[in-house]
């Protein structure tokens, strides 16, 4: 077995997400490259002695969907809260280090998150990536949730993830996965439905649209309709994908700056005042949201704010109920006292002391809620619990070496990966 040990070892630490990839070396506080794992890409047609040849663009970070162009697609490497196409897996990881960190992988060994639900193939296929095209000499894939109660300082812990796309409970215990206990939902993807909605069902619906197709606008007061003119030289090469990646972005930017959670149920705020927040959108038009913007983040807790809607996901304290009665009763008492908030859905302002709340109506006296108070460490915990996990000299014996990968294949991976 090959050791890497001691100042020898200048680990890269990957964290590929739903959202967003985040890149960087072990030790350091927070990732140094950070860009939206959405990819964008073109196919070209070249006419040359009678032959078409179709020839496949594909750009990825600054250089990706936040860049409009003509007739660019967009798409994205996971379905379902899973990382399910590897295509431009590698072009996203040169992303990350050949590009943004200006280093060459074959020179650091890298470790590599993964959610608790992860298959087995999908492990081996990342494996064989950073082995085989960029030669790693060791490698290694944690669970998030793992990384996350490390990022705490805990070894055992009951991990929240509220992500941007999927909802998650993950029991930790010894830096294990109780995996009977992980609980998922649907939750982020309904809050995003539930802010749409919020802002299509106005008297007069909020015309989303991304200031690249903006030639310009006039100032107008408040609630007046805006004065904007659009770009008419890009609107007939811009794409219907890059049109719901674009609006896409546009909500959750709103939502980031008027959203919140009630701290007590909905069913309790018929006549609590809140203050209202202004928000102006790239159009110019701007509007004062008032208890409207609190719908989307209420999705996380009650289902009372959508009346009669069929198939909804369960809610997050269903999902922290189920979670805690599939471990064992002697596990229950110190997972409870070990809850860990992490995920940028978890941002909302008041979804902490809501969250805090419902634990506590279910099981009073027995909560201890941990939830950092920086958006870095809320949003990157697991690449900060793998940037730990990976500086630490007890770890370099559990490095996968690129020999020993040679000489046992793929299913090396699941037996030393636990």
């Amino acid at each position: 077995m090959v050791v890497y040990g001691g100042d020898d070892v200048s680990a890269l630490v990957l964290d590929i997400g739903a959202y967003s990839v985040r890149a960087g070396y072990a030790g350091d506080d927070a990732p140094k490259s950070v860009f939206a794992t959405a990819y964008g890409y073109r196919d070209d047609s070249t006419e040359e002695n009678g032959q078409t040849t179709t020839k496949r663009s594909v750009w990825v970070g600054d250089h990706g969907p936040a860049l409009w162009k003509p007739r660019q697609e967009v798409g994205s490497p996971f379905r379902e809260g899973i990382l399910e196409d590897f295509t431009y897996i590698p072009n996203i990881i040169q992303h990350a280090f050949n590009e943004t960190l200006r280093c060459e992988p074959a020179d650091h060994p890298v470790l590599v998150t993964e959610p608790a639900w992860n298959t087995p193939a999908n492990r081996e296929r990342m494996a064989e990536i950073l082995f085989e095209e960029f030669k790693v000499p060791a490698f290694y894939i944690a669970n998030s949730g793992v990384l996350t109660s490390f990022a705490s300082g805990k070894g055992t812990a009951l991990v929240v993830d509220a992500g941007s796309h999927w909802t998650s409970v993950v029991p930790v215990v010894d830096g294990f996965v109780l995996r009977k206990g992980i609980q998922r939902s649907a939750l982020s993807a309904l809050k995003h439905l539930s802010a749409t909605q919020v802002l299509q069902k106005r008297r007069e619906p909020v015309q989303l649209i991304s200031y690249q197709l903006i030639a310009s606008k006039m100032p107008v007061p408040i609630d007046a309709p805006p004065q904007v003119v659009l770009r008419e030289d890009r609107r007939s090469t811009t794409t219907d994908s890059w049109g719901v990646w674009s609006n896409s972005k546009e909500i959750e930017e709103w939502l980031t700056a008027v959203g919140g959670v009630y701290d007590v149920s909905y069913a309790n705020q018929s006549n609590v005042p809140r203050p209202g927040k202004l928000y102006e959108f790239p159009t110019g038009f701007a509007t004062t949201f008032h208890t409207e913007r609190f719908l989307p983040g209420e999705c996380f807790f009650s289902q009372q704010a959508f009346g009669n809607a069929p198939n909804l996901p369960p809610t997050l304290p269903a999902l922290l109920h189920s979670s805690i009665a599939s471990c064992e009763p002697d596990l229950k008492a110190q997972l409870l006292q070990n809850v860990v908030l992490t995920g940028g859905s978890s941002l909302l302002m008041g979804f902490a002391e809501r969250l805090n709340n419902e634990l506590n109506n279910m099981w009073p006296g027995k909560i201890k809620l941990t939830a950092a108070g920086t958006q870095i460490e809320r949003q990157y915990s697991s690449w900060i619990g793998g940037s730990i996990l990976a500086s630490l000299g007890t770890f370099h014996q559990l490095w996968i070496s690129r020999a020993e990968y040679q000489e046992h294949g793929k299913s090396l991976i699941s037996q030393r990966c636990k």
